[in-house]
């Protein structure tokens, strides 16, 4: 089946072309009149990129142009940025810090992206961006501003380049976190995947939004593997309900035949029970091997019988 994104045929005339068919001109805009698209296919940086990106602008300066689109509506006098979002931060930091002078940028106007085609707008910054790692982070804040705008399933799935309705569907779990765990991951896009996020939302409904915060936290700052996440979740609900990792041994006899060890007996304390659990392995000749056997059968009949 054939499956075909709405605004397909402006598509296919050059909205979303990298390169635009126009001279490319680099113009100087000025930081006040950058504002990052809300369609920028990147959404999450750690501030060290951001801190990096600073240095080599302070050190190399600008490398790359920017690549925007004129606004409309409330950012009417604006330029949007769909490729560049780190190189503004940074350039704004610089200035804060009033280590240099950064005023202006670098960018190319692009006339050929559709400031009111935000499909479009994802599939330009994927491919302006194309040189930056995505994270599922972004993935996913992407494909909540998408469906926020009517797209469905197949048509964001086909901009996104998701092949699969699992992926999606676990991307779409991100939105499921409580905002505190939401922030935490936030600090480490590149940690916490899709994957993370799973465990994370399972993590809540298992151990309550505040035990799943600090295990959130715990995961950044020990930079835990999933399997160890797991872990450190299973344990958690063990504490919650009481019981022991495993059961206790409260009794061991050890039996001997001429010196030499025939088997053991031990009593052991079964996890989150009452009970006691009894281990028997012991080597009998086979003439008094069946005459044990019913003695220990009558004991425990007699015994159970007095509970």
């Amino acid at each position: 089946m054939e499956m075909k994104l709405r605004d397909e045929e402006n598509i296919s005339q050059g909205e979303i072309t990298p390169v635009s068919p126009a001279p490319v001109i680099v113009q100087k805009i000025s930081l006040d009149l950058l504002v990052p698209s809300p369609y920028n296919s990147r959404r999450f940086r750690p501030e060290q990129s951001v801190q990096d990106m600073a240095q080599s602008l302070r050190e190399n300066g600008q490398r790359e142009a920017l690549r925007v689109y004129p606004g409309e509506g409330e950012y009417q006098g604006k330029f949007m940025i769909v490729s560049g979002v780190t190189r503004f931060l940074a350039a704004k930091s610089l200035n804060a810090l009033e280590v240099s002078d950064w005023q202006t940028l670098d960018a190319i106007v692009d006339p050929n992206l559709n400031p009111n085609n935000p499909l479009a707008l994802v599939i330009a910054s994927r491919i302006h961006n194309s040189m930056s790692k995505e994270t599922d982070m972004d993935h996913a804040a992407t494909v909540a501003d998408l469906e926020e705008q009517g797209y469905s399933h197949e048509e964001i799935m086909l901009a996104m380049g998701i092949n699969a309705s699992s992926r999606l569907y676990k991307l779409k779990l991100f939105k499921e976190l409580p905002l505190a765990i939401f922030n935490i991951a936030a600090l480490r896009p590149d940690k916490v995947t899709a994957e993370f996020a799973y465990i994370l939302r399972d993590a809540v409904s298992s151990l309550g939004e505040e035990k799943a915060t600090l295990l959130a936290e715990e995961l950044i700052a020990k930079n835990l593997s999933k399997r160890k996440l797991i872990g450190r979740i299973k344990t958690e609900r063990r504490k919650i309900e009481n019981k022991p990792t495993r059961s206790t041994r409260e009794r061991t006899a050890l039996f001997y035949l001429g010196g030499t060890k025939i088997g053991n007996m031990r009593l052991m304390r079964l996890p989150n029970s009452t009970m006691r659990n009894i281990k028997l392995d012991v080597d009998i000749p086979d003439d008094d091997a069946q005459d044990l056997a019913i003695e220990i059968e009558n004991l425990i009949q007699r015994v159970m019988g007095k509970c």
